[in-house]
């Protein structure tokens, strides 16, 4: 299945804008209950503030709720392809150390949705339960 099926409630996706302030976007995350937001601007993708973001840049980097987004944010964001399935994303997600990763338009890199560990976690559950329960009676005949 298709990430951008599985994952493309890009209503669901909490963004905040570059110029935003990290006051701002730090509200926004505590409203949503989330730990990072998107950032966008003319809806591509162009960075992702996380909390981590924020406690690194305001402890260590003299940053401020003042500070703009643009100016704390992980500007190198990972992003991974709608049409791609979710074993690809998989193996984003061990090869690039990231717990969240934006799924876009590949010819655009326009903003579908975002999938996340947790995410994935709870899908491959879901999938493996179903898989047991179809097993199930095959496994009652054989003992």
């Amino acid at each position: 299945m298709l990430l951008q099926e599985l994952f493309r409630d890009r209503k669901a996706v909490i963004t905040v804008s570059p110029d935003d302030t990290v006051a701002q976007a730090t509200r926004k995350m505590k409203e949503e209950d989330v730990g990072a937001v998107v950032v966008i601007e003319d809806e591509k993708v162009v960075g992702i503030l996380t909390d981590r973001d924020v406690a690194l840049s305001t402890v260590l980097d003299d940053a401020s709720g003042d500070s703009m987004v643009r100016d704390v944010m992980t500007k190198k964001v990972k992003t991974i392809w709608g049409d791609q399935g979710v074993f690809n994303a998989t193996q984003y997600f061990a090869n690039e150390k990231v717990r969240r990763l934006p799924v876009v338009e590949k010819r655009t890199n326009r903003l579908l949705g975002l999938v996340t560990v947790d995410d994935l976690f709870a899908f491959l559950s879901r999938e493996l339960f179903n898989v047991s329960k179809a097993l199930e009676p095959a496994l009652h005949e054989q003992v």
